[in-house]
């Protein structure tokens, strides 16, 4: 009988256990034994019937196994555990609140700059000051052999360094090396094609070494025959002359008397040209134009008088 009794108020004690239990007290120990995860809270905002409707009686059997163990009745009721309290899982679909990294802003980059161009323009600069130091320095002492390897190492820092080029060509020039003169011109008019001084100086050394042709093709770089550059017009009427080109050469020479009628050079060659075109009258006015000048040598003077005599 006290067995009976005593498993009679445990099962008392149990259903009265079960009913102090709210519907989310229920739930909450179905989800510790049953693993089926629970519905989506999203669903069950949608049906609020899942929570709100009666919960089904279960009636609790004890187990065949479990040994009852009596209870005094002097024992105190246990008190009633409060359910735990289900938070809600958040939805898989809201995605969760990213912390926004902060921005980092780039420094713009730094623009590199050629290093190679300014130390070469300072670099140019420099050279082209040391070449014009030598310049002066051969310029002051022209007459000094010095002055050649002075103007020679300044076109080697400034090749185009026409000053220097000049200055060279006349010094080189007065030394008498026509040979490395003339080199030396053609490596000048290669850079200064159109430079008169190198011009005159080039055409004037190949009449020196009885090239015509040379000297032709060198004063005809430029056009100068109606100019009044009386240096080139001399070179320009000799070279016809040497080509035995008269009536060019004699062309030439009147436009030397008319450029300088008091040099008594022009009026000579003006005389040889007209002579050896056959007009004597033209000759005789030429050569006693030269004559009354006072300006040539004797041994000229003496052939002028000569040819007069013989043109009468």
């Amino acid at each position: 009988m006290a067995i009976i009794a005593t498993g009679g108020t445990y099962s008392a004690y149990q259903y009265s256990k079960t009913l102090t239990k709210t519907p989310s007290g229920i739930i909450a120990d179905n989800i510790k034994k049953d693993p089926t995860p629970i519905a989506p809270y999203e669903k069950v905002l949608a049906a609020p019937n899942a929570i709100t409707a009666p919960a089904p009686k279960i009636e609790l059997k004890p187990s065949e196994n479990i040994t009852i163990q009596p209870v005094s009745i002097t024992q105190p009721v246990p008190a009633v555990q409060t359910a735990p309290t289900i938070q809600p899982k958040p939805s898989a679909q809201t995605a969760p609140a990213v912390q926004t990294a902060p921005q980092i802003v780039a420094e713009p980059p730094i623009k590199k700059m050629p290093i190679a161009s300014k130390p070469a323009l300072i670099e140019s600069t420099s050279a082209k000051q040391q070449a014009d130091l030598l310049y002066r320095q051969a310029e002051n002492n022209s007459e000094d052999y010095s002055a050649t390897y002075k103007l020679e190492q300044a076109l080697k820092l400034d090749p185009r360094h026409l000053m220097a080029r000049l200055l060279l060509t006349k010094t080189l020039h007065n030394q008498g090396q026509a040979g490395k003169t003339a080199e030396f011109l053609d490596q000048s008019l290669a850079l200064f094609p159109d430079n008169l001084q190198f011009i005159n100086t080039r055409a004037q050394l190949y009449l020196q070494q009885k090239n015509p042709n040379g000297a032709l093709k060198t004063l005809q770089r430029i056009d100068l025959t109606n100019s009044s550059n009386e240096t080139y017009l001399s070179l320009l009427a000799a070279t016809y002359q040497q080509l035995q080109s008269f009536a060019n050469a004699a062309k030439v020479y009147q436009r030397l008397v008319t450029v300088n009628p008091e040099k008594a050079e022009n009026w000579l060659g003006l005389a040889l040209s007209q002579e050896k075109l056959d007009n004597p009258k033209l000759t005789r006015e030429a050569y006693q134009q030269a004559l009354n000048k006072n300006t040539l040598k004797e041994s000229i003077t003496s052939y002028i008088k000569q040819r007069l005599t013989e043109l009468r």
